[in-house]
């Protein structure tokens, strides 16, 4: 089991008062979303928009998590075969999918079982509690990802399309931008939210507009914490033939007036 590590910091660890603010954010209208992108701060900066993304996805059997591996640990792509606990109740693995995709990922050579990688990793977590309360019932595949090239993006990409049906949602866990010296990005030093959004509005359009290759380029120069994730969502869309668009962005400088150190979010959905 994968205990909830982020409880009572990112996020509520009261249930009652868990499901009184996840439930608060639950206000996008069902649509039939096969992929999306999801921001995964605390939910005083992203829970309003993570909310929002999630609780447009209709019912679906099972959700492909594609995570951030903040800590480096393991291979390129961490599986996890493990439950998921919350304080709502626990997010089931579906093991036998996941074990179907990774017998065909291996043949890419840095996929691997890794649930030492998941256990202080925050970027699946956050998303469950918006999963728990929107969906019925539901299992996921936790893979968390870092420091893939852009081939080797495309062709996880076209591994993961073969196991894309109907009651399969795949949702990628990303923050957009990170500006300022904590950390170490500081491209610009006037205008920021001008210039913040300029940046992040160009990545977005890129997902939103072009191919994996340009998405690959743009986000690369940037913070985008889910690169790799967000470029083979875009790999997956362009093969599968899905349109995106956005839900919304806004950033923590919106949040908290502070613009020395801030994070972009971002919400989109394919169908």
């Amino acid at each position: 089991m994968r205990r909830a590590i982020v409880a009572g910091s990112f996020y509520p660890s009261d249930k009652a008062e868990l499901i009184d603010v996840v439930r608060k954010y639950l206000v996008g209208k069902k649509e039939d979303v096969e992929g999306c992108v999801v921001p995964h701060a605390g939910y005083y900066f992203s829970g309003k928009l993570a909310g929002e993304v999630i609780s447009k996805i209709s019912e679906k059997k099972s959700f492909i998590i594609l995570g951030v591996n903040h800590y480096g640990l393991g291979s390129k792509a961490c599986f996890s075969l493990e439950d998921f606990s919350t304080p709502l109740g626990i997010a089931k693995n579906n093991k036998k999918l996941a074990k179907k995709i990774l017998e065909k990922m291996r043949l890419l050579g840095f996929c691997e079982v890794n649930e030492e990688s998941h256990e202080q990793e925050h970027s699946i977590e956050v998303l469950l509690p918006f999963l728990q309360l929107s969906q019925k019932k539901f299992d996921i595949v936790p893979i968390i990802l870092k420091n893939l090239s852009l081939e080797e993006c495309k062709k996880f990409a076209y591994i993961l399309s073969k196991f894309l049906k109907k009651e399969v949602c795949v949702i990628v866990s990303s923050d957009f931008t990170h500006y300022g010296i904590n950390y170490g990005f500081v491209p610009f030093r006037e205008n920021v939210r001008e210039n913040i959004y300029k940046l992040d509005g160009e990545i977005i359009n890129k997902i939103l507009n072009s191919n994996s290759e340009e998405v690959y380029e743009k986000a690369s120069k940037s913070t985008v914490c889910g690169l790799y994730g967000i470029t083979i969502l875009r790999e997956i869309a362009t093969i599968m033939g899905w349109k995106g668009k956005l839900v919304d962005y806004y950033t923590s400088g919106d949040i908290v007036k502070d613009w020395n150190n801030v994070v972009g979010y971002a919400g989109i959905v394919f169908n």
